[in-house]
């Protein structure tokens, strides 16, 4: 993972330390789907109208169900000077699929 990607696979998660994860779908895309392990859910339009909920400091990986809205969230912090916000490829699907083969 280069410092300054956007973009993180989801093997490469566990190397950002202090790590944020936020699921930033709709409440109703959570609750068809919901995701593995310890994330937070605040959903796109909620991080948006309160940036100050994104810390400059913290890493923070944004997850949606494709990586294309939280992509678009990634871009649109890094232009209000949050850097280490990153996008998770793959999504939902992704991040469950890696937590699951991890728990065996």
């Amino acid at each position: 993972m280069q410092d300054d990607a956007l973009e993180i696979e989801v093997g490469d998660v566990q190397q950002l330390e202090g790590l944020r994860l936020i699921d930033i779908r709709t409440a109703d895309e959570v609750a068809v789907a919901p995701m593995l392990g310890d994330v937070e859910h605040i959903p796109m339009d909620q991080l948006v109208n309160t940036p100050a909920v994104l810390a400059p400091e913290d890493a923070t990986v944004l997850v949606c169900a494709a990586g294309v809205r939280s992509t678009m969230a990634a871009k649109w912090f890094r232009k209000r000077g949050v850097h280490s916000v990153y996008s998770l490829i793959g999504g939902q699907p992704a991040w469950n699929e890696f937590v699951s083969a991890q728990a065996g």
